[in-house]
């Protein structure tokens, strides 16, 4: 899983590519359950995944941005040297109404998949 390594808070997602911005919003659902504030972190190109899974939260009601920063970090290249990166940080905070929301969607999405294996 792309989350934070051990060394880092369990809050911490670092976002990729590989995955799409889904993902993230579902990863950072499950994490508001046991967090009141869940940091995307990513770097490149990375960056448009990590910017789409905070809007759709905080479209949804699930979170609001608490805040949002951008940084350029040193990155070494495999032929030697060293290349600049930007790299985003957006810090979301449980919205009021998470748990109801959560669970409403949860319940919804809990009856449609008993309806597909009908």
């Amino acid at each position: 899983m792309e989350k934070a390594e051990s060394k880092e808070s369990d809050n911490v997602v670092r976002v990729g590519v590989r995955r799409n911005w889904t993902f993230y919003t579902f990863l950072a659902k499950k994490l508001f359950t046991e967090h009141d504030t869940v940091e995307f972190q990513a770097l490149d190109t990375a960056i448009t995944n990590a910017v789409e899974a905070a809007e759709c939260l905080v479209k949804n009601k699930y979170a609001t941005i608490e805040k949002m920063y951008t940084d350029s970090i040193d990155m070494e290249r495999k032929a030697g040297g060293k290349i600049k990166k930007a790299k985003i940080f957006i810090v979301l905070k449980k919205g009021e109404d998470f748990q109801k929301i959560y669970d409403d969607y949860e319940k919804e999405r809990s009856e449609r998949l008993k309806t597909r294996e009908e």
